[in-house]
């Protein structure tokens, strides 16, 4: 109903656009805020928000893209298109999952090269944080070994979450292929 009512009313158009292009300026704004917490985003938080977003990208490009009937209504109304309503949706989809996901996937890279650099100025700034206080020289480790304890756990669940997040974009592709196939 409301992108019928877009397509008719250019002033509605031009808002929802306007709309979408603040809103993702807000996004990688606070995806990619050099801060730290608490004035900026967990890093964690960034990354997972990275991939929900290639989640929903895949689903809803594939789904626009592999259907075999035209999703919108607003179509059979206007008919002033240069294309069937069909196939302008297929490369409406392709333009949704594609270029989309890629810059996800860069920005994904980004957020994570953001992480490790915070990570280095942490490191970096140890020293003046040792000064402040003896409980915060427990935070760096002297030795490998001491190392390895701290980042053992953190690793894990990073690694988890990573496989756990590639399998979940695997299952959203492969039973959006099924849907559409089997029950279209």
């Amino acid at each position: 109903m409301l992108y019928g009512l877009a397509q008719r009313i250019a002033a509605i158009e031009v808002f929802a656009h306007f709309a979408m292009v603040l809103a993702g300026i807000w996004y990688f704004g606070m995806l990619f805020d050099p801060r730290d917490p608490p004035e900026g985003a967990r890093r964690g938080a960034r990354l997972i928000s990275g991939f929900a977003v290639i989640v929903s990208n895949i689903f809803l490009g594939s789904l626009t893209t592999l259907k075999e009937v035209s999703l919108y209504a607003s179509y059979q109304t206007a008919g002033t298109g240069l294309l069937d309503p069909l196939s302008d949706e297929t490369m409406g989809g392709y333009t949704i999952w594609v270029p989309s996901s890629m810059l996800m996937i860069a920005a994904i890279i980004l957020v994570m090269n953001g992480w490790n650099a915070a990570e280095v100025r942490r490191w970096n700034s140890r020293y003046e944080l040792v000064r402040g206080s003896n409980s915060a020289a427990l935070e760096f480790p002297e030795t490998a070994e001491e190392l390895r304890l701290k980042v053992a756990k953190p690793n894990r669940d990073m690694g988890r979450t990573l496989a756990i997040g590639a399998l979940v974009m695997f299952f959203i592709v492969m039973t959006t292929v099924v849907t559409i196939v089997y029950a279209l």
